[in-house]
């Protein structure tokens, strides 16, 4: 299982200190709103702790990184990998680096 390992920890009465990825869901048809393009992305990550955090893209920006995910080579770079690098360079998440294997199983708590 990939997860992303911050950089510095967050810590406030309990440590943060990876991210898994839980749920993906892609959706095409999908719209954010009436003046909004279709497209949507739906993520939703899991900390160490077992708490959830929600990410999303829409319209445009979610149909071109569909897109991309579709055709892309998963073999060199994994989904879960492209994912959470993705949500790092965007911001979302805190610095730090995708750890583990792609091989489909949840971390042991």
């Amino acid at each position: 299982m990939e997860e992303h390992a911050l950089t510095t920890p967050i810590t406030s009465q309990t440590t943060t200190a990876k991210y898994h990825v839980v749920v993906l869901v892609l959706d095409l048809e999908a719209t954010a709103g009436p003046q909004t393009a279709p497209g949507a992305i739906r993520i939703t990550l899991r900390d160490n702790n077992g708490a959830k955090t929600f990410y999303g893209y829409d319209g445009t920006e979610a149909t071109t990184l569909i897109r991309f995910l579709n055709t892309a080579n998963l073999t060199t770079k994994s989904m879960h990998k492209r994912i959470l690098e993705r949500l790092e360079g965007d911001g979302k998440l805190p610095p730090g680096d995708v750890i583990g294997a792609p091989d489909g199983t949840l971390p042991q708590e």
